[in-house]
């Protein structure tokens, strides 16, 4: 029996395939549409300086001293650069075509991960991943405003599908297809170096199919050899384009960079079970919490699922499983085993999301299939039952996707006081919106302040009732503070606190507080105050 049918994978039918290509289309549009009311978050002011410092390197000005990293930097600048030049197409704010393009990531995201769940598992298991990876909160989160990880996991998952291309028989992988794989393979490189872990899955997935085929001649094996290395050189050279430093030595460099983000020391704390522990010293058990307690129910049972389908399974699909789990498990076991610094939950692993999500998906499908037609609805219906809850979520809690907890720790409010919340800072566009109406609305002009100083005044420049300020000038009526683990729910009660940012079920983000210069423009809003909470 072989590992890969190759009637299944290597030449899907179009019409196998539009279902799966439809809904993440859908799904794009609506993640565009949505972006317009996300928050600028902590990254997207120096990611957005990087891309201009790359594309002055490819007119030719003297922009990069490529002899280090940018300011530290060890990533490409794939999306970054893609993100400018959506702006330089439609205009308009610079922060909302970023989130466009992120936007448009994530859909690449959505549909790649349905097409993977689709070539391996079918058309409805596609559609399923689909489904899962659109509702999945975080996920949809990371869509709007996360320019490193959300374009790196849309990237991965590209990548993995491009493994579909390998055939079940000598010669593995075509020629013509060593192209095809070796670019797929050098689009994440273009953002994190991290992509070289596909090239390490790419040699385990061809040695899986010598195996499976018995093909142990030299001359087999050599030739397996050469397509690998010619894939290699087409990852590492089209991978570096948008990398000035690792363009210079791009045989060299990017394992470096591997290996010194893989060693990245942050010397800031986390806040985890209630107390703040440096992030170079979390406990093991820090990335399973954070994965636990921020995934979907719905996902988690079908990963479980999709072990249980294991048993019983033909030798492909147990193939497939077993593959996508080393794709999922790998990293997280060697960041935990390597003792790496972690923080902001594991938005640093959401490479690994989309496949988790097609062997979720392969659970719920694999499960349907193998129970008589009635007992299929009773699936089905646990199934939408499952889905509801992140959707009731997104639509109660829309634009704080980021800050989803699941039922598991009680929602955002029983993970306040315990876990990191708003880490990203998207709350603080809220809070600057309010500052605005309360300017508008009493008709004077209000200077605002607050940290992250780059969050607030890349969000306050969509107002043009404030203005931003540092908090050291002492200047500002207002100040933003984003609350990431200060305390429980109670915080924002204080009566100094103006307004305040809060999810739902009452955890609260980020709130508004009286500045230095409250008192100039004490009387003239006293009127307008009457509102503290959402």
């Amino acid at each position: 029996m072989r590992v890969i049918d190759d009637r299944l994978i290597a030449r899907p039918s179009a019409k196998r395939l539009w279902p799966i290509v439809a809904a993440a289309v859908l799904v794009t549009l609506v993640f565009a549409a949505l972006s317009r009311d996300f928050g600028v978050t902590w990254d997207e002011p120096q990611r957005h300086a990087h891309g201009y410092v790359v594309l002055k390197y490819w007119t030719g000005e003297p922009a990069v001293d490529v002899s280090r990293p940018p300011r530290g930097d060890l990533y490409g600048a794939l999306f970054d650069v893609a993100a400018i030049l959506v702006h330089d197409l439609i205009g308009g704010d610079v922060w909302m075509a970023r989130h466009y393009t992120n936007a448009v990531f994530g859909g690449i995201g959505v549909l790649v991960t349905g097409l993977l769940a689709g070539r391996l598992f079918g058309t409805q298991a596609g559609l399923t991943a689909v489904v899962l990876l659109a509702l999945s909160p975080r996920y949809v989160a990371d869509s709007m405003n996360n320019p490193k990880d959300l374009p790196f996991a849309a990237m991965t998952a590209l990548a993995l599908f491009s493994f579909t291309l390998l055939k079940a028989d000598p010669p593995f992988i075509t020629w013509r297809r060593v192209l095809l794989v070796g670019t797929a393979l050098a689009l994440p490189l273009n953002v994190r170096p991290g992509a070289l872990l596909y090239l390490g899955y790419l040699v385990v997935a061809v040695a899986c199919l010598h195996v499976n085929a018995r093909a142990w001649s030299l001359r087999q094996l050599a030739s397996s050899a050469g397509r690998l290395l010619l894939v290699t050189l087409v990852m590492l050279l089209g991978g570096c384009l948008l990398w000035p430093w690792a363009q210079q030595n791009p045989f060299v460099r990017p394992f470096q960079a591997l290996v010194s983000v893989s060693d990245f020391h942050w010397s800031g704390y986390v806040f985890f079970w209630g107390e703040f522990i440096r992030a170079r010293d979390v406990p093991a058990s820090y990335l399973p919490t954070w994965m636990l307690i921020t995934i979907p129910p719905v996902v988690l049972a079908g990963t479980v699922l999709s072990l249980i389908a294991t048993v019983g399974s033909g030798r492909e699909r147990r193939a497939f499983l077993a593959f996508l789990w080393l794709v999922v498990l790998f990293p997280i076991v060697a960041a935990i085993a390597a003792g790496s610094t972690l923080y902001d939950g594991w938005r640093h692993m959401l490479f690994t999301y989309p496949p988790l999500v097609v062997l979720a998906a392969a659970g719920w499908w694999l499960l349907y299939e193998r129970f008589p037609h009635r007992a299929r609805l009773a699936v089905a219906g646990l199934f939408a039952i499952g889905c509801v809850e992140p959707v009731v979520y997104m639509i109660r809690n829309h634009p704080h996707e980021t800050v989803y907890f699941n039922a598991i720790v009680g929602g955002p409010r029983g993970a306040a006081g315990r876990f990191d919340l708003d880490y990203w800072g998207n709350s603080l566009l809220e809070a600057t919106e309010w500052s605005s109406n309360l300017a508008s609305k009493s008709g004077v002009p209000l200077i605002v302040a607050g940290q992250p100083w780059g969050i607030v005044r890349a969000d306050a420049r969509r107002f043009t009732t404030i203005r931003a300020r540092l908090v050291e000038a002492r200047r500002h009526h207002l100040e933003l503070r984003l609350l990431r683990a200060e305390a429980g729910p109670s915080i924002a009660d204080r009566p100094s606190i103006l307004y305040a940012v809060r999810t739902a079920d009452g955890a609260p983000l980020a709130v508004v507080l009286r500045g230095p210069r409250f008192g100039d423009v004490r009387d003239r809003l006293a009127p307008f105050l009457h509102q503290r909470g959402n």
